[in-house]
């Protein structure tokens, strides 16, 4: 049988410890309630604390009693007869003052301002490129509008902020107007790109709309980078080639560059443990999407193979790539042609150290999986390209040594494993090193006739066409291939941080083409303050002496900044506008005639 309620009030104490290490003792008293079948708290105060390292009880003091209450216990009849009517005299003043502070107030509202103050230098800049580069027109084209402006703000934050964290976009944008009004957090952009990552079609469509508003793309360049990243639930993130060498899981991204007009026209990830000689045929196929033929595509050694050489040339397009001079056929061509290097004609009109002549092969190339019932070999005639630069056998010399001496004093070691090495490794040593075992140790030398032979083959670095034939024409061409290792750089250092910052694939790829957006405005705003800076020292017709003078003096300064201190320096203008209902004013903050310059060269206009 359960026990019949008491109907008496319990008292009983209870502990609370505090984050500063102090312990407080409560008094709480209860009650049973048979209606509520509980107990209900009557309250609860504080009777004492134990402070951090002691053990007795500190009492706190009691309450003190209110004066308000013992001095009316005192007053006279007589003296709150008085107060009364003071209290009623008072009562009235005080009546009429507040109707008239309110008649004042009603009065003086007429005369409150409505102000805002903005930074719109920085953003007028960014908006009017994104309209006349038809980046932003291409993203609407591509989504609907909501996420469009969402896609264009963050990507304008990632490239006016140098690549801050997504966290602090929910404060800067209080002072920086975007596309998107309705204000953005982390979470909101978080979103998104799960968003995008789910929704293929958003990024392909902005690629064939970027592709389709660029003509002349006569040279394609193809290249890839890696990004590291912590995360256990990327499942493209994988162990391989690492460039950043950090030891870290990475993630390849690859990308699609044209070479003449300087502008990135799409990306694609992959796992990071897949060699880039493979991807070739999947860059072909996005060149397909994007509606890009006839195209010269132009890639360094790592994507050089003759199965690779085959799927371009069975593909219909034009090729320049790097070739490694160690193959056979390749280092027979460099025997015949060592006395035409050796020609004061055979040297480089815009790089003196370097050397070159051409000839014409014909080689045949296979792919390496054979396709049932499709062509699975091309013979063709190729130019290549074979030049020589005497700095560059003495890198290589150096480089050859190194490698060889890290790899004797590797194997020379006690307790080694070969499994460790990779392909590259096991060839060298293979193929240049003597290795004896005894049983005392193991005895590593040189194979001193392959090492003179390899020496031989230094400072040769050969060039492969189907359709440049003119020798230095192709590596004019090459070396343009290298601005895609700046744009990597900056979407690394800049907009990417070497990090992927998400913990998921799909939220990967959103992050990666928002990213993408923000390159591509910082590609267009770095050839247009180049377009500006190679036609300042021109003095036009009409002009003064005065003009010219600024005019060299903005070249000087273009020359020693950046884009994104470009970018900052502007973020000082802002505007202030106040409305009252008498009045309406605004005005920005004071420029200098350089400033004034430049923002008329790209062709931005500042309300007043």
């Amino acid at each position: 049988m359960p026990a019949k309620p008491t109907g008496k009030v319990k008292v009983y104490r209870i502990s609370q410890r505090q984050k500063n290490g102090d312990i407080y003792i409560l008094e709480r008293k209860s009650i049973y309630s048979p209606e509520k079948k509980c107990n209900l708290s009557l309250g609860t105060h504080l009777i004492g604390v134990i402070r951090k390292g002691e053990t007795e009880i500190t009492p706190t003091r009691p309450k003190r009693p209110s004066k308000t209450k013992n001095s009316q216990d005192n007053v006279s009849k007589d003296h709150l007869a008085k107060s009364a009517e003071l209290n009623k005299n008072h009562q009235e003043k005080n009546e009429k003052c507040k109707n008239e502070v309110q008649s004042e107030d009603s009065e003086a509202q007429n005369f409150l301002v409505l102000a805002k103050r903005n930074r719109i230098g920085m953003m007028k800049i960014v908006d009017h490129i994104g309209k006349i580069s038809g980046i932003d027109d291409a993203i609407y084209r591509s989504t609907d509008i909501g996420c469009a402006q969402k896609i264009i703000s963050i990507a304008r934050y990632f490239l006016c902020t140098n690549g801050q964290s997504i966290s602090r976009i929910e404060n800067w944008q209080y002072k920086h107007p975007l596309p998107y009004e309705f204000g953005l957090s982390e979470n909101i952009c978080h979103d998104l790109f799960h968003r995008i990552g789910l929704e293929e079609s958003i990024s392909q469509n902005f690629f064939i709309q970027r592709s389709n508003s660029i003509k002349d793309k006569k040279s394609i360049a193809y290249d890839s980078t890696t990004l590291s990243t912590y995360s256990k639930n990327i499942i493209d993130a994988r162990y391989g080639y690492n460039k950043e060498r950090n030891g870290l899981k990475t993630v390849k991204l690859l990308t699609l560059y044209s070479i003449d007009n300087k502008v990135p026209l799409a990306f694609y990830k992959q796992p990071g443990n897949i060699p880039d000689v493979i991807s070739i045929k999947n860059a072909l196929k996005q060149l397909e999407v994007i509606d890009v033929e006839n195209v010269e595509i132009v890639t360094d050694n790592g994507y050089y193979s003759a199965s690779n050489i085959c799927e371009i040339l069975l593909s219909g397009f034009n090729f320049i790539t790097l070739i490694k001079n160690n193959l056979k056929w390749v280092r027979n061509e460099i025997d015949k042609n060592r006395d035409k290097l050796n020609s004061i004609d055979a040297i480089c009109p815009f790089d003196t150290a370097i050397t070159g002549t051409t000839v014409k092969v014909i080689h045949n190339f296979y792919r390496k999986e054979k396709v049932e019932g499709e062509e699975n070999s091309k013979k063709a005639e190729v130019y290549l390209h074979i030049y020589y630069n005497e700095r560059k056998k003495l890198d290589d010399k150096d480089q050859f040594y190194n490698e060889l001496c890290e790899l004797k004093k590797y194997l020379e070691e006690e307790t080694v494993s070969i499994d460790n090495l990779e392909k590259d490794d096991l060839k060298k040593i293979v193929k240049f090193l003597d290795i004896k075992e005894d049983d005392k140790k193991v005895v590593v030398k040189y194979k001193q006739e392959e090492c003179k032979k390899e020496f031989m083959y230094h400072g040769f670095f050969v060039l492969i066409s189907n359709s440049e034939g003119s020798t230095f024409k192709c590596l004019e061409k090459y070396r343009k291939r290298e601005m895609i290792e700046s744009s990597f750089k900056y979407f690394k250092n800049n907009v990417g941080d070497k990090k992927t910052h998400v913990w998921s694939s799909d939220t990967l790829q959103g992050r990666f083409f928002v990213q993408f957006v923000a390159l591509c405005y910082y590609e267009f705003i770095l050839n247009k303050i180049d377009e500006i800076k190679n036609k300042l020292y021109i003095k036009e017709e009409g002009e003064d002496d005065s003009i010219l003078k600024t005019k060299l003096k903005l070249k000087s300064w273009l020359e020693n900044k950046s884009i994104i201190d470009i970018l900052e320096w502007f973020d000082t203008i802002e505007c202030v506008d106040i409305s009252s209902p008498l009045k309406k004013k605004r005005w920005n903050t004071e420029l200098l005639k350089t400033d004034k310059m430049l923002l008329q060269k790209l062709g931005v206009e500042l309300e007043n």
